[in-house]
């Protein structure tokens, strides 16, 4: 650790068996951040012995494969789990990825951190406090990812600032990213708890998924009940339930965070992140980032 409380380093491991590993890691005095890049070509079993207990929450970034174990700590691309790992010995399965690259990105919290960010205001995290099992994940912390966290963990790896400073704003993004999950994560408990039928809350969330995938097409409460095959009440009445917004309110915040990211990251033009958005007419675009963020998309780019 330096003086300005950021330790970073570039790793790369590999062996016999064509396994090979990139990591790049950034330690903090409560946090550390991994980016990993890993092809595996034959099924293996590594042995890790953190000296120390820690919270991890493993983000799934990449994975073309389709074979998931959960057991094996094996989750799905665009999912991400959080679980605890105890110092000691524990083993991992590496499933093959043949000729196929998988990446990943870990956020790894000091118990004291995410003890000063615990709550019991939230379901999930009280239940996780309780959760006794280590270093194996659980389908109770396991959900999708959104956009906004693909944000939050590009903006980490694209700090915008040097020494101390970059220390305090990747601590603060690594908090936003991880209420983010709390979020998540919460409102499957709320799923859990609805009275709607199981068949429609998997439906809910199958929209919700399309759409974080789709936030470009134009869509109507017609449409998008037929592809959930659900009734149009069902689908806004359900979806106000279980994810606290409206279905084009939540439709419009996906636009707005893949819009940001794209004029600040990617340096486009006002008008083509208004039509990779999904907005016809500049202006639409323009009103609608307005009302969202207080400024004018030009604003952010000067």
């Amino acid at each position: 650790m330096n003086q300005s409380g950021v330790y970073e380093q570039q790793r790369i491991i590999h062996d016999e068996t064509g396994y090979r590993i990139q990591l790049d890691e950034v330690t903090l005095s409560q946090v550390d951040l991994k980016w990993g890049a890993y092809v595996n070509p034959e099924e293996k079993v590594l042995l890790f012995h953190p000296d120390k207990s820690a919270i991890i929450s493993h983000f799934r970034m990449y994975d073309p494969r389709v074979v998931v174990d959960l057991k094996r700590k094996n989750i799905r691309e665009k999912q991400f789990v959080i679980y605890r790992e105890d110092a000691g010995p524990y083993e991992l399965w590496i499933p093959p990825t043949k000729d196929k690259g998988c990446s990943f990105f870990e956020l790894i919290m000091s118990d004291h951190f995410f003890n000063n960010i615990m709550t019991d205001e939230s379901e999930f995290m009280s239940s996780f406090h309780q959760h006794t099992t280590v270093s194996t994940p659980s389908l109770d912390f396991t959900a999708q990812m959104n956009p906004a966290m693909y944000g939050v963990i590009n903006e980490m790896r694209n700090s915008p600032y040097t020494g101390y400073l970059k220390g305090i704003y990747l601590e603060a993004k690594a908090i936003e990213l991880f209420l983010m999950q709390v979020n998540q994560l919460d409102q499957l408990e709320i799923a859990r708890r609805s009275k709607l039928k199981a068949r429609d809350i998997e439906s809910l969330h199958a929209v919700k998924a399309y759409m974080e995938l789709n936030y470009n097409n134009p869509y109507s409460i017609p449409e998008l009940a037929r592809i959930a095959g659900i009734n149009q009440m069902k689908l806004k009445n359900g979806f106000k339930e279980l994810f606290n917004t409206t279905v084009f309110g939540y439709l419009s915040n996906l636009r707005m965070q893949e819009a940001k990211r794209l004029l600040i990251d990617e340096k486009m033009y006002v008008n083509e992140v208004a039509d990779l958005v999904g907005y016809k007419h500049p202006h639409h675009f323009t009103a609608a980032f307005k009302k969202k963020y207080g400024m004018v998309p030009k604003d952010l780019k000067s």
